[in-house]
């Protein structure tokens, strides 16, 4: 890996470590957010599908063999990880208010299945983040079919078909809200159902394809860091204006969020991978040591923010400590940072080396 290569993956994980706290800051910490960890979920399917993409061609030898290798792959990576945090999750809620889980739920867990059933004490259930997991899982599933159709189109038609998948987001998210006393219309079917999610997906997908044409080349030839620098501000600056058009003008229901936000974070996408041949300071800024130390741990974040926040509420609450906002989320987030780090260093890494897993998830 080049240094250019390792500073232009850093740049993107930076990026989809920023969402993975979007999503964290909109489960917890701030009012009126379930529209802003939408757009962080969203982010981190488009970041899958990209980097899917990028890492696998899935070419002519590429048969059912090869696949499973690719899945037990990606479970090796991920499940232990998924597990735990499931575990982790009842645990603190017998700890918290005497909650239990039923075996029926705790198996859809286990089996990544969690997803499918439209009932929200299953996709919400242990642990109410691990449909993601259950998503991604049949994402990678379908990845060969997407990444080879998606290959074979020209790069007009890819741009077209980027099109026509944020016209079905916007879609899809205008169906949602118009049914909003539907939990299954409203919310299982635009957010966690496993095909839809096929939509960012196939987006990151088509973002890698036109990524490599040549007049995408020439561009990136054209970039000095100055430009670079206004491309970065411009496409920082779209993304706020089309997320709050989306969340305040357009009223997308907030679990879609990603059908109003789609063009923004595709520009988004693509204008940090655009500059990455001649960096701009925003994306040198995210490239930083403590950013990059911390986008190491991007799924220990996610996966067990759960967990973390109900048990350091399950401490602090006799104390008094969850009245006091500020102190009170300075603990919250250092927990899970030093929850997630300590989880990566003493349970996935460990684990990956007695699997032979050649690199450890970003």
């Amino acid at each position: 890996m080049t240094s250019n290569e390792s500073t232009f993956l850093q740049s993107l994980r930076s990026l989809q470590l920023l969402a993975v706290f979007a999503v964290v800051l909109g489960h917890f910490w701030l009012d009126d957010s379930v529209y802003m960890n939408s757009v962080g979920v969203s982010f981190c399917f488009v970041y899958s599908g990209y980097f899917t993409a990028r890492r696998h061609t899935f070419g002519r030898g590429y048969g059912l063999k090869e696949h499973l290798a690719f899945l037990r792959d990606k479970l090796a990576r991920l499940y232990p990880l998924h597990v735990l945090a499931v575990v982790l999750s009842i645990v603190v809620a017998i700890l918290s208010w005497g909650g239990a889980v039923s075996l029926k739920i705790l198996l859809a867990h286990l089996t990544l299945t969690s997803s499918w059933i439209p009932d929200p004490a299953y996709y919400i259930g242990a642990n109410p983040v691990a449909w993601f997991v259950c998503d991604l899982f049949f994402l990678y599933l379908m990845a060969p079919i997407v990444v080879r159709t998606l290959g074979r189109l020209a790069p007009l038609w890819q741009v077209v078909l980027m099109a026509v998948l944020l016209l079905l987001e916007f879609v899809g998210g205008a169906i949602a809200n118009a049914h909003s006393g539907s939990d299954f219309l409203n919310i299982y079917v635009p957010y966690q159902f496993p095909p839809i999610r096929l939509l960012d997906f196939a987006t990151g997908v088509a973002i890698f394809n036109v990524g490599h044409t040549q007049a995408w080349q020439r561009l990136q030839e054209c970039l000095t860091p100055r430009t670079s620098t206004i491309a970065e501000v411009i496409a920082l600056l779209l993304f706020v204006v089309l997320y709050r058009v989306g969340k305040d003008v357009i009223h997308t229901h907030c679990y879609r969020a990603y059908c109003a936000s789609a063009p923004a974070i595709v520009v988004l996408f693509t204008t940090f991978i655009m500059t990455n041949s001649r960096q701009g300071l925003i994306s040198k800024a995210i490239s930083i040591k403590p950013l990059a130390a911390l986008s190491g741990v991007n799924a220990e974040i996610y996966l067990m923010q759960y967990c973390v926040y109900f048990f350091i509420k399950y401490l602090c609450k006799p104390l008094g400590l969850t009245e006091q906002l500020l102190p009170y989320f300075l603990i919250q987030m250092t927990g899970l940072i030093l929850t997630a780090w300590l989880t990566h260093r003493y349970y996935v890494k460990p684990l990956a080396r007695r699997l032979s897993i050649p690199q450890l998830p970003k």
